[in-house]
């Protein structure tokens, strides 16, 4: 896995000397719950769910701080589909979650944008898909942000938190929708062609 770079921004592999770091984050009682899971309870969480991410055949990305170097959240490209009625074999979701003191700063669409250019011009995407559930309305925000169309409504069931069932709204963008906004992303991640 590659690292990818934004103005502020560098998207890298994770670490296990990242635990404490995002130990911070997903503490947080508005952090994962909004994302879909429950908050971690202790450093050791973080670092199973850390070593989960390293043995992924995902792209789940650190999301680092150029300026200090700190680790302030996780983005990702995932082998999923919202429903059975989305194709997955060249469609990937991004998801992403970032730490509660750096809400609004434009950081999140800065790296949704870069990993878009990496999922359409490295790994030749046909389309990503992303998701927020009903709740989260700065989730929502991002995506739309983003340039991603709403395309349905699937009911899912919180496992991973705490067995409810909510309404995740599903986005997608395909490769013509990427060609028409490059020239936008490639501004937002910083790219200079």
């Amino acid at each position: 896995m590659q690292d990818l770079y934004t103005n502020r921004l560098i998207l890298r592999e994770w670490k296990p000397s990242d635990a404490a770091d995002m130990f911070e984050y997903a503490r947080d009682p508005e952090i994962g719950p909004n994302a879909g899971w429950a908050t971690h309870k202790n450093i050791e969480e973080s670092r199973r769910v850390i070593e989960m991410f390293r043995e992924s055949r995902d792209e789940i990305y650190a999301m680092v701080l150029r300026e200090d170097g700190g680790v302030i959240g996780s983005i990702g490209l995932h082998e999923r589909s919202p429903s059975e009625g989305m194709p997955s074999d060249k469609s990937r979701e991004i998801g992403y979650v970032l730490t509660k003191n750096l809400w609004g700063k434009g950081l999140v669409p800065e790296a949704c944008a870069r990993l878009l250019i990496h999922a359409f011009k490295d790994l030749r995407t046909d389309d990503v898909w992303c998701g927020h559930y009903s709740f989260n309305e700065r989730s929502r925000s991002v995506v739309l942000k983003t340039g991603f169309s709403y395309i349905e409504t699937v009911r899912k069931t919180l496992d991973r938190l705490d067995g409810r069932e909510v309404d995740l709204l599903a986005y997608r963008m395909t490769r013509g929708d990427f060609e028409e906004l490059e020239t936008e992303l490639l501004e937002r991640a910083g790219i200079i062609l």
